[in-house]
């Protein structure tokens, strides 16, 4: 669970009145009305299966998965998930400018620049009690299709996943996928072997126990319950054995035929401690 903030050594453990022109607002609908005015159709989402952690050109990813916390005294103190299907996050290629989906509310609004800095397979500045990151970890090397963004400071913390998704007809159906998967794989130093995670698409569930990695290499197995919805977002929970851990995921599975799945994810121990880590899988 090397993400207790070990990635933050910031220790960040993470109409008015007037007149009333009412006339003129009554001439203008009926005029609109007239006219038969047509609403556009919505653009449909495009999917192409583009290497993710590939930062040697401008880049664009629609759509995220993400996890959002509030810290205190330097830990994180909430838990807040989100999803969305039309939110861009960014890289300018020219200006090493990463721009976050759906964070204006951020320092700067979200945006941030390192010129002079090669983005080259990921970008990952931590300087003056701040975090910015786009990268896919040097130990997460063999997946293609998913790539983690990450803003952290002594206030607020956020990890999205992002990527090339599957595209959901690829996956809709009466069947099932099973991912070799386990959480915080980037700390596996020990050896320690993934576990089966399915997906049962005909009951909209996932489900499995898999091993979630500590710091150090060592490894407690927790069972994940969740359900994956029409646009096949994932969300869910899991508990050791023991019920010393506990936790929230959001993800999706990425790439074509759901070749690879990728979520955010909030630990918490039982001494109320809480942490960011991450799902990784490949499809059987």
């Amino acid at each position: 669970m090397r993400r207790t903030m070990t990635a933050l050594a910031l220790t960040l453990m993470v109409s008015a009145c007037g007149d009333d022109g009412k006339d003129a607002k009554a001439s203008s609908t009926a005029s609109s009305k007239q006219a038969g005015t047509t609403t556009p159709s919505p653009t449909p989402q495009t999917y192409s299966y583009d290497k993710a952690a590939n930062l040697t050109i401008d880049r664009t990813f629609t759509g995220y998965d993400r996890f959002s916390s509030t810290a205190v005294d330097g830990k994180l103190k909430s838990a807040d998930f989100s999803s969305s299907d039309t939110a861009v996050t960014s890289f300018v290629k020219s200006e090493s400018k990463v721009t976050f989906a759906d964070s204006s509310d951020l320092p700067s609004g979200g945006v941030f620049s390192f010129p002079g800095i090669s983005g080259g397979s990921g970008i990952h500045i931590q300087s003056g009690g701040r975090l910015v990151a786009l990268e896919l970890p040097s130990k997460l090397s063999s997946y293609q299709y998913f790539i983690f963004a990450e803003y952290g400071d002594a206030r607020t913390y956020r990890h999205f996943v992002i990527g090339a998704p599957t595209n959901p007809a690829e996956i809709n159906g009466t069947g099932s996928l099973t991912y070799s998967a386990m959480i915080g794989e980037e700390g596996n130093t020990s050896g320690v072997k993934a576990a089966a995670l399915s997906i049962d698409l005909a009951k909209s569930t996932i489900s499995g126990t898999v091993p979630l990695i500590h710091d150090g290499g060592q490894s407690t197995d927790v069972a994940l319950t969740g359900v994956i919805d029409a646009t096949k977002h994932i969300k869910g929970s899991f508990q050791s054995a023991d019920g010393k851990l506990t936790g929230e995921f959001r993800g999706r599975p990425f790439g074509p035929g759901g070749k690879e799945l990728a979520m955010v994810v909030a630990v918490k121990k039982d001494d109320g401690t809480l942490a960011s880590t991450r799902l990784t899988g490949t499809l059987k």
